[in-house]
């Protein structure tokens, strides 16, 4: 079929695809609420989630993943995941990198001097 007219994905006349319009947003203090209660209700089974763990741990039968998985929800939703340290000091500044480029794309030996970059006047 050509780029216009309709199709059967089309909406048909005087019916639109969200009568009720856009949903409201939860407040965001109730949103607060609901994720303190999720973590409480996670916490609760904090101890279980650990034995299951213990258990899967030691267990030399088959591997059960989905249990582990399972247990390993249950600890990240309701103590949080572990953070991971990541060292991010730079001490190199933006032209130094490019210079660097250029001398490993040519591998020649870096310049003393930067290169001289004249600007050309346009017509």
């Amino acid at each position: 079929m050509g780029r216009g007219g309709l199709r059967s994905t089309s909406f048909k006349k005087g019916c639109r695809g969200n009568p009720g319009g856009k949903p409201k947003n939860l407040p965001a203090v109730e949103a607060r609420k609901i994720v303190a209660d999720i973590k409480a209700a996670a916490r609760e089974y904090t101890a279980e989630a650990l034995e299951k763990v213990v258990a899967i741990m030691r267990s030399p039968k088959s591997p059960p993943a989905s249990a582990l998985g399972a247990a390993t929800q249950i600890l990240d939703r309701g103590w949080g995941k572990s953070r991971e340290a990541v060292d991010h000091t730079v001490r190199t500044t933006l032209e130094e990198l490019v210079y660097e480029s250029y001398r490993l794309r040519d591998k020649s030996p870096a310049p003393l001097e930067p290169p001289l970059i004249e600007a050309r006047k346009l017509p």
